[in-house]
């Protein structure tokens, strides 16, 4: 009997032993191949300081970081502009931030708990603009007031994600289960979050798969990675935003825009119109050249007359006096960039075109760089403003967009004045290191292509040239050139026995001669190129055109400009 109890005590046991090492076994096998159930804390991700709010911008997590000041948050000033709202600019001098709204400028000083619209002052229970340790920093609470791009705040930790792009694709993952975000492309990694069946993710493209894992941010902007098979399917497309940017009420003209440009350049001249006026058919406004930036101060040299204007108006024509920064020496970050100065300039320019009559003000500033353009702008909105309360027009004169002018933003600029004027000319210029066209067909064509692309018709004005250069060329050294007239081309090229022959490519008439062991080339801008140009912008139904310089003209050419441009009605 004993014995045969001792037997089942020892089956017992073994029995023991054994299911102890199949469990054994069976955990260290799902331990082997299940999946990490370990919780990473987010903190770990973003790895903020105390105060710190991470900014996740456009699915990019930025270094940059904004803080939260007394009970608030604040972002830094140059990424609020550049990302949220592109409105708000800081005076880093004079310590301001000024927003432009479609009627009125808001105006906050740093660290005071108050700000003006107008001449109105309004008390906040927080400083709109903040300084710490030399940075500005913008009040959340402010830009959501007025930011049309999309923005969400999250805690734990504390971030905010924005989208502002409105161009960009983005490639999104739908998810077909409860998906677990990892810290790395395996299972056996620890997850960050878990994403809903349903829910999407965007999917990094520059990271590339790995173990049938790929990386992805989630919409609340964290970064981690989930298997292949949890993805549903896949959509490219751009982010849906609920508003657009505010732009301001236009003005316009009443009819289609035919302008030429008076290059005034004395006293004398600009108290008369110009001698070819008579000759011209169809012209409806005049831009004399009357306004200099002439210092750093905010002042300006003025040829403006009210005879002039007085004679314009009777003959049916609108005056916009332009104003140009050509003087050398300018810093257009100074005259700009500071609010008071910026303030006097405008004053000063509208009340002179008040003093004279004028129909509306033309800007023609050509020395616009990156580091500048945020001013620009501001001088812009703030003008326009101004010049609409006084019954004033704003055109802003453009180069072609580039990618290297891309600072001059004529999306920007579409929203804010009457007329963006693109100067379709200047292909080939005073200075260029080759010799060729001054404004050939495919320049013009792809100009007006690129302007549409950000700029509405309806605000939109193509500037063509009345002149072009004759080229001289030396082999070994750099070309030179001068302007010449339709008509003094014309002359020039028959003083050297030439014969102009037609360029497909440039979509005008050629010719080449030899004077004194130089090469001369020339490609000539007369009715039948004119005409070409004129076809483009009337087929993209542009708000009109414009003429670099009366005088340069003939009564022919007016004759064809009236019959392939004729003026209509607008709204």
């Amino acid at each position: 009997m004993k014995n045969r109890t001792k037997s089942t005590v020892v089956i017992v046991g073994a029995a023991a032993v054994i299911f102890t090492i199949v469990l054994l076994g069976v955990i260290l096998i799902y331990k082997y191949f299940a999946p990490s159930s370990e919780q990473k804390d987010l903190n770990s991700l973003f790895k903020l300081k105390k105060e710190e709010v991470a900014l996740v911008i456009d699915d990019k997590l930025l270094e940059e970081r904004a803080k939260k000041i007394d009970n608030g948050i604040y972002i830094p000033a140059n990424i609020a502009a550049a990302y949220m709202d592109k409105r708000l600019y800081v005076d880093t001098v004079e310590k301001k931030l000024c927003y432009a709204t479609s009627d009125n400028v808001i105006v906050a000083k740093a660290d005071a708990k108050e700000y003006t619209i107008g001449r109105q002052s309004h008390s906040v229970s927080q400083p709109v603009l903040k300084v710490d340790s030399q940075q500005f920093y913008i009040s959340f609470s402010f830009i959501k007031e007025h930011a049309s791009c999309y923005y969400k705040e999250y805690k734990n930790p504390s971030r905010l994600v924005i989208m502002s792009d409105r161009e960009a694709k983005y490639t999104f993952a739908v998810l077909n289960s409860d998906t677990r975000v990892r810290t790395g492309p395996g299972k056996k990694y620890a997850y960050l979050t878990e994403v809903p069946e349903g829910g999407r993710v965007f999917v990094e493209k520059k990271v590339k798969q790995e173990n049938e894992y790929m990386s992805v941010r989630t919409e609340d902007g964290v970064t981690g990675y989930i298997p292949l098979d949890s993805v549903e399917k896949r959509t490219e497309e751009p982010w849906k935003f609920e508003k657009t940017p505010e732009s301001f009420e236009q003005l316009s003209a009443g009819e289609t825009v035919c302008l030429g440009w008076h290059q005034v350049m004395n006293s004398t001249s600009s108290a008369i119109l110009p001698n070819s006026i008579e000759q011209t058919k169809g012209l409806n406004v005049l831009s004399p050249t009357w306004y200099a930036l002439s210092d750093n101060s905010g002042n300006f040299t003025s040829l403006a007359n009210a005879s002039y204007v007085s004679q314009a108006h009777a003959k049916g024509l609108r005056v916009w006096g332009l104003i140009n920064d050509f003087k050398q020496g300018l810093k257009l970050s100074k005259v700009l960039g500071v609010t008071s100065i910026r303030t006097k300039l405008i004053n000063n320019l509208v009340a002179s075109a008040i003093q004279h009559d004028l129909d509306g003000i033309n800007v023609d500033f050509e020395k616009v760089t990156k580091d500048n353009a945020a001013a620009y702008l501001q001088f812009l909105r703030e003008l326009t403003l101004k010049c609409h309360a006084n019954d004033l027009l704003v055109s802003v004169d453009n180069y072609s967009p580039e990618n290297y002018n891309a600072f001059y933003d004529l999306q920007e600029q579409g929203r804010i004045v009457d007329y963006v004027i693109l100067m379709a000319y200047d292909e080939h210029y005073s200075g260029d290191d080759e010799s060729g066209s001054v404004s050939s067909l495919p320049f013009v064509e792809r100009g007006v292509k690129n302007v549409l692309a950000k700029v509405p018709a309806e605000r939109m004005i193509t500037a063509l040239p009345f002149y072009t250069r004759l080229w001289k060329e030396v082999k070994g050294r750099k070309p030179k050139s001068e302007p010449y007239s339709m008509s003094g081309a014309e002359n020039v090229v028959r003083a050297n026995n030439a014969s102009p022959k037609w360029d497909e490519a440039t979509g005008q008439y050629y010719a080449q001669f030899k004077s004194g062991g130089v090469t001369c080339k020339i490609w000539m801008e007369e009715e039948t190129s004119l005409k070409k140009k004129l076809q483009v912008v009337k087929k993209n139904h542009c708000a009109g055109v414009a003429f670099w310089k009366l005088g340069f003209e003939r009564a022919v050419t007016w004759s064809m400009i009236q019959e392939q441009f004729p003026l209509s009605k607008t709204k």
